[in-house]
């Protein structure tokens, strides 16, 4: 990022890993295993925070956000049971259900078997969930919008680092993936700034086969390393001379 013009300020903040009892005790908590990179995302940093600027007329705008919730905001949202149903009569997130068409399974509910959790807030403009969807063991990320709509963002949490790395946190970026699309302020700085992310053929070569391109290193589990005791130093020392025998 730093290589294009007119980028500077890049700030990225530094976290310690999560330590893995803390992780243990969220799938504990809320009765969910959380996936195989998100686990590991968290293992090696505790979130994700990255600001950029960009230069406009000798002054510093702030342009773009990068980020991931740490693991104590990754809170669960909705998830309410009929005993928690408002008595007088109001309407609740549950009747927001009763609008979603039987056959379309897929699509996040509120009550309290779809596991919604927050990933980013996006400030006032919506939430990026962590789902898992009812029946559904592997969660998938969706956009939650300020009128209570869903839309897929995508299939892992591999798959929206890589989408919000592309992007490089633009403001509303999510929304350019939805049929919403972006506000014309937000719109106007994609043209003026990466015109390139409005290209059909840069996104297919940045998210086809996104797993194999997001270098897995970055999110490298960090583990403390104890000194071997003067037995087993002696018991391996054994059996590598048993080997050349």
């Amino acid at each position: 990022m730093g290589d294009i013009p007119g980028v500077h300020d890049i700030k990225l903040e530094h976290r310690e890993p999560c330590e893995k009892a803390s992780v243990n005790a969220w799938e504990q908590r809320h009765s969910c295993i959380m996936p195989f990179d998100l686990k590991n995302f968290y293992l090696s940093t505790d979130g994700f925070h990255m600001t950029w600027s960009y230069m406009i007329g000798g002054e510093s705008v702030s342009i773009g956000t990068l980020q991931i919730n740490p693991l104590a905001k990754l809170q669960r949202i909705a998830g309410l049971s009929s005993a928690t149903v408002d008595s007088d009569g109001y309407p609740t997130l549950l009747d927001l259900d009763l609008l979603i068409p039987k056959n379309h399974q897929e699509i996040p509910l509120f009550k309290s078997t779809c596991k919604i959790f927050c990933l980013d807030s996006c400030g006032n403009m919506a939430t990026v969930c962590l789902v898992y969807v009812e029946c559904k063991l592997n969660p998938s990320i969706w956009l939650l919008d300020r009128s209570l709509e869903w839309h897929f963002l995508a299939s892992s949490f591999t798959q929206y680092f890589r989408m919000m790395l592309v992007y490089h946190g633009l403001p509303e970026w999510q929304l350019k993936l939805t049929p919403m699309g972006l506000a014309p302020w937000a719109e106007q700085i994609v043209y003026s700034f990466m015109p390139h992310l409005n290209s059909p053929t840069f996104l297919r070569k940045n998210f086809i086969n996104y797993e194999s391109q997001l270098d897995s290193s970055i999110f490298k589990v960090r583990t403390k390393h104890t000194r071997k005791s003067k037995t087993a130093e002696f018991n391996e020392q054994h059996e590598s001379a048993k080997k050349l025998q």
